[in-house]
């Protein structure tokens, strides 16, 4: 049975958080392709929905104005790391706590996939941001080996399932319809880096709680999948997701 964010991170929200304190340079590529989209300019206030532990703000530009982190998973609030101007936000995604054409720039990094009603975010979003504002989704593609990777091998190795609603055929015209452009939508294999198997089993065990699972089945498992990407003296898991850029009209 799908589970909600909150019911999800309400459990695994400590684990989550230790994959990423032990392994913090793992998805530096994923944060940084998701803050390059996004165009960030000084001056900008960026939303970060759902923003987990504050991960995205280490990667933003300096001269931001405002880091808003939206998080309906009170788990993971404690941990995430502000500025003196920033704020964090406890809000349900398709309710967000903020005013009308208040922010420039919305980030969802593989949160969508949690969302029933994806066409609700989509609507604050372009409630809240400004006209010509941007909005970034990054997540996985339906169909893709991350989804499999995820919908199979995850929902086996991890007690309470997983049961991602991706990316799909449908997203770009819904997001449209809720008052966007879309500026770029791209299929983007990257790399999560480590400097070994073992340490690439240990850190996805941990971000996606398979209990079910030892860490050298998950290395294992991940290699069948998703395979690994060339680089010099590391071991780097190929990730794959969609990034849509829209913009606001």
């Amino acid at each position: 049975m799908f589970q909600s964010y909150e019911q999800i991170f309400s459990q695994r929200a400590d684990a989550y958080q230790k994959a990423m304190e032990l392994y913090p340079a793992a998805r530096e590529r994923e944060f940084r392709l998701a803050v390059e989209a996004a165009g960030i300019r000084s001056g900008d206030v960026v939303c970060d929905a759902p923003s987990g532990g504050g991960y995205l703000r280490a990667y933003l530009p300096d001269g931001v104005r405002q880091y808003l982190a939206i998080e309906t998973a009170p788990d993971f609030t404690a941990r995430c790391p502000l500025g003196a101007n920033d704020r964090l936000l406890h809000s349900p995604l398709t309710r967000l706590d903020l005013d009308n054409d208040s922010v420039d720039v919305c980030i969802n990094l593989a949160g969508s996939h949690h969302l029933n009603d994806k066409r609700a975010f989509f609507r604050e979003a372009a409630r809240v941001l400004e006209t010509g504002g941007r909005l970034v989704i990054a997540d996985v593609e339906a169909g893709s080996s991350t989804d499999v990777f995820l919908n199979q091998f995850v929902h086996k190795n991890n007690s309470m399932g997983h049961e991602g609603l991706f990316l799909d055929t449908r997203t770009a015209s819904d997001i449209r319809a809720c008052g966007f452009t879309i500026e770029s939508d791209d299929h983007i294999t990257l790399p999560w880096s480590f400097e070994s198997r073992e340490d690439m089993g240990v850190f996805c065990k941990l971000l996606f709680g398979m209990d079910l699972a030892s860490a050298e089945t998950v290395s294992a498992g991940i290699e069948d999948i998703l395979g690994c990407m060339p680089g010099p003296g590391r071991v780097n898991l190929a990730w794959r997701l969609r990034y849509i850029v829209a913009i606001r009209k």
